[in-house]
């Protein structure tokens, strides 16, 4: 068969064999376009336009292992349910949230505390502060609209955390 074709090759004329070669570079050039180049082009402008996201994702994980590191640096939560108790009624104190604070109970391993007319967003930093030093768990919150602009009562339950070997 290889000899057919350059048997043919000789018989063609010289301007027949220029055309062959120019198509044959010309396929050769939409070959390694197609099959090389445009893909990697490609690949290249959807990783331009993915990688912001990706940084940002990046920068969600680093804060989010910070967090982790922080909460795995405070103490275990073996403490005493008083012991508890009184870090959360110093904590409500120091956000200036006790004049809203109308129950605190303690039922076991869940603390039980009413807001009434609290400023949500003084409740929401107190509340996000309580749990990550106190390790308390939300299992049950309510939260209903007051008439002021941003003032809210709140109806909570925190269950303090389980105890290793449990």
């Amino acid at each position: 068969m290889l000899e057919t074709l350059l048997q043919r090759w000789q018989l063609t004329t010289p301007r027949e064999r220029r055309v062959v070669i120019a198509g044959a570079a010309l396929l050769a050039i939409a070959v390694v376009w197609l099959l090389l180049f445009e893909p990697a082009w490609d690949g290249r402008r959807r990783l331009q336009s993915e990688l912001p996201a990706m940084r940002s994702q990046v920068a969600q994980i680093e804060q989010l292992a910070g967090e982790a590191r922080r909460l795995g640096a405070v103490p275990a939560g073996n403490d005493a349910p008083q012991a508890v108790r009184a870090r959360l009624e110093q904590s409500i104190d120091a956000a200036g949230l006790k004049p809203a604070l109308a129950q605190l109970t303690l039922t076991g391993n869940l603390f039980e505390l009413r807001f009434k007319s609290v400023p949500y967003a003084a409740w929401l930093a107190w509340l996000e502060a309580a749990a990550r030093e106190t390790r308390l768990r939300v299992v049950d919150a309510a939260v209903t609209r007051e008439t002021g602009i941003g003032v809210v009562s709140v109806r909570l339950a925190l269950e303090m955390p389980r105890r290793e070997g449990r």
